[in-house]
This record gives C-alpha cells, sequence and structure tokens, in this order.
C-alpha cells in the first residue's frame, strides 16, 4: 500500500441516504489513517445539502484511487465515464451495496437491478473496473466479487446499560428510514405492537413516502396506504437532519431493523444494522435477517420477533434491563470488528 492514498468517491450521495453518511464517517476516520478521503465534483451526483457535509474536490487528477458506489443508479454519463481514465485503471474500484454484479433476484415486484438490466450494469461494471466489493454475509459471493463490509458501526452513542427505561423515553417503537419496498414490513411491525400486552402506542416514523405519496419512476416501490399510520396512532414526520440519525435512534427503546426484500434475499448488510446498535436502542430483526446473526454474534437470537412478534415487543420493554445488558455485549463486539477505523483500513487493503 502506498503510505498516503487519496480516494475519491464517486455515487449518487443525497443527504438524507445510508451512503452519504459513511462517506462523512470515512472522512472522519482518515484522520488515524495515512489517507485523504473526498467526493467527486466532477463525477458524483449530489443534492444541494450534500457539499455541506462531505469534503468535495472538483478535479479528478487529486486522486490517487477512484471508487464508485452505485446503488439504485447508473449515474455516469459517457463523458463521465471517459473522464474516469484519468486515474488508471488498476486504482479504480467499485463498491456495490445493492449486489447489481451477480444473477438477477426478484422478490415478489421487488428485483436486484431496479429499472435497469443485469447486462446493463455488468458492462458497466466491466468498462470501469476489475475489482467489485459488496457487503455480502452470504458464504459464497458471485463470480468476480469479494466481500468487503462498506458500511460501519459509528462510534457508540449509548451504552445499552445506561438508556433509560422505556416509560423515560419519548418513545417506545420508532423507525427512521424512508418507504423503500418497506411498507409491508413496517404495518405489520405497527400491528404486532398494538397486539401487544400491555399494547405499545408511543410509535413513530420518520422519513419519506410513509404518508402515501410516492417517488415518481418508483411508485411500486413507495407505496404506502395513505393515513393508515396516523389512524394506527404513528405519528409520521420528516426525515431527520444530516448526522442526527443515531441519536434520533437513542429517543426510542425499541427501533425495528427493515431490509427490502431484494437485499435481506442477498444477504446484504446495510447502515441501519449497526447504527441501531450504536444508538443504544434495542434492534427488532425479522426473520428474513437471519444472516444477520453471526455478524451480531452470541445474544442475537433474542432480538428476533419470530412466530410472536407482538409478544417478543412486549418482552422487550417489561425485561429491558435484560436486552439492554445483552445489547450492551453486542455493541462491544461489533463495535470492535466494524468501527470506520478498521473499515477504511479494510478497503485500503484492495488499493493497489
Amino acid at each position: 500500500m502506498m503510505t498516503s492514498i487519496r480516494i475519491l468517491f464517486a455515487g449518487n450521495f443525497h443527504w438524507n441516504a445510508g451512503s452519504s453518511h459513511v462517506i462523512a464517517a470515512y472522512a472522519k476516520a482518515a484522520a488515524s489513517l495515512p489517507c485523504e478521503i473526498a467526493v467527486s465534483g466532477q463525477l458524483a451526483r449530489l443534492d444541494a445539502q450534500v457539499p455541506q457535509h462531505l469534503p468535495l474536490v472538483d478535479d479528478v487528477n487529486w486522486a490517487t484511487h477512484l471508487v464508485f458506489v452505485f446503488e439504485g443508479r447508473q449515474f455516469l454519463s459517457d463523458t463521465q465515464i471517459d473522464l474516469c481514465q484519468q486515474v488508471p485503471r488498476h486504482r479504480r474500484l467499485i463498491i456495490d451495496p445493492d449486489a447489481h454484479w451477480g444473477p438477477s433476484m426478484t422478490v415478489g415486484l421487488d428485483d436486484s437491478h431496479s429499472n435497469y438490466t443485469a447486462a446493463s450494469w455488468h458492462n458497466l461494471y466491466e468498462q470501469l473496473s476489475d475489482v467489485i466489493l459488496q457487503p455480502r454475509t452470504a458464504p459464497a459471493l458471485p463470480p468476480g466479487a469479494e466481500y468487503f463490509p462498506y458500511f460501519g458501526m459509528p462510534e457508540i452513542h449509548r451504552r445499552a446499560t445506561n438508556t433509560p427505561e422505556p416509560h423515560q423515553l419519548p418513545y417506545e417503537l420508532q423507525y427512521i428510514g424512508s418507504n423503500w419496498w418497506r411498507w409491508q414490513t413496517l404495518s405489520d411491525v405497527v400491528r404486532a405492537a398494538a397486539a401487544a400486552d400491555p399494547r405499545i402506542e408511543r410509535i413513530r416514523v420518520c422519513g419519506r413516502w410513509w404518508d402515501g405519496e410516492t417517488c415518481p419512476g418508483h411508485e411500486q416501490a413507495t407505496i404506502a396506504e395513505p393515513n393508515w399510520l396516523p389512524d394506527h396512532g404513528v405519528e409520521v414526520a420528516a426525515s431527520v437532519p444530516f448526522g442526527h440519525v443515531v441519536s434520533e435512534m437513542a429517543s426510542s427503546a425499541i427501533n425495528p431493523i427493515l431490509v427490502r426484500p431484494v437485499l435481506a434475499q442477498k444477504h446484504l448488510l446495510t447502515p441501519r444494522m449497526f447504527e441501531t446498535l450504536a444508538s443504544g436502542s434495542l434492534p427488532a430483526l425479522t426473520e428474513d435477517l437471519a444472516y444477520l446473526a453471526p455478524v451480531y454474534g452470541d445474544g442475537a437470537e433474542h432480538f428476533y420477533l419470530g412466530a410472536e412478534p407482538s409478544e417478543t415487543l412486549a418482552r422487550m420493554l417489561r425485561d429491558h434491563v435484560a436486552y439492554r445488558q445483552r445489547l450492551a455485549d453486542i455493541q462491544t463486539r461489533v463495535y470492535a470488528a466494524f468501527n470506520y477505523e478498521r473499515v477504511l483500513a479494510d478497503l485500503a487493503k484492495f488499493l493497489q
């Protein structure tokens, strides 16, 4: 590895998207490594707020290495692809958080290639790099891909054992994140909360597309029943400000981790799996996240909602002392393995 590397990221970065928080964490972690981090002003697709939070560089030639992050959108024009050639191919790599590289997969109406074809993703990746990294925990990655977690665990906001009792927190249950193929799972959790004994009533959801308004061009992914959440006693709020996801999670006793169907089927890691731990709030895990058990380690089985999700939620609140001790053990173990200094150092190993 070079004594000092300058990594330039190109991606579709928005202020309320997980990848933007990841790059901000990388930039902070770089201070402890022989490394600099920036986002490309020439190659990235940015909203108006991201430049206030992420370090930008307008000249591709600043970089010793170029890293592409592809999620739902193929954001590069032909002119931008040509510009990428200024960084040698062996110093370019792709991070593929949604696992577009590999066989197609469909779960219900959710498919792994969004509004594109599998061939178009493969052709794009082959133009850009020979190194494709996926945060995928399945035993076998698709040919040509290597494992890299990409997401890390933020600094621990609050030790679980220091969290106030549930009745002292503003919310018993909340979800922070946008509705992207998550309506059915969230509504199931709300129903389980209503069926709990005693009934769980202080519930909040923060994010976009939970009120019946959909994202143009992605209507199926963002479908929700208008007024259903308020009618079921759920407070619906806007997305939380950049950098405040973990602290807002800490305002609730329980935060379920909801993963879009295709990502769960592919055994992919997501930011919420680590942010929830950092908050000190109890994670509630759906059964399609069984692959997360080896990441969390001992004690993870207690946090799965299981066949009786209403009873599990009630037990989390009733036996909160025992649950918080279990979570504190998981916090310590996962932070040691997935803190951002370690994740960024692991990324540097792929850079020639």
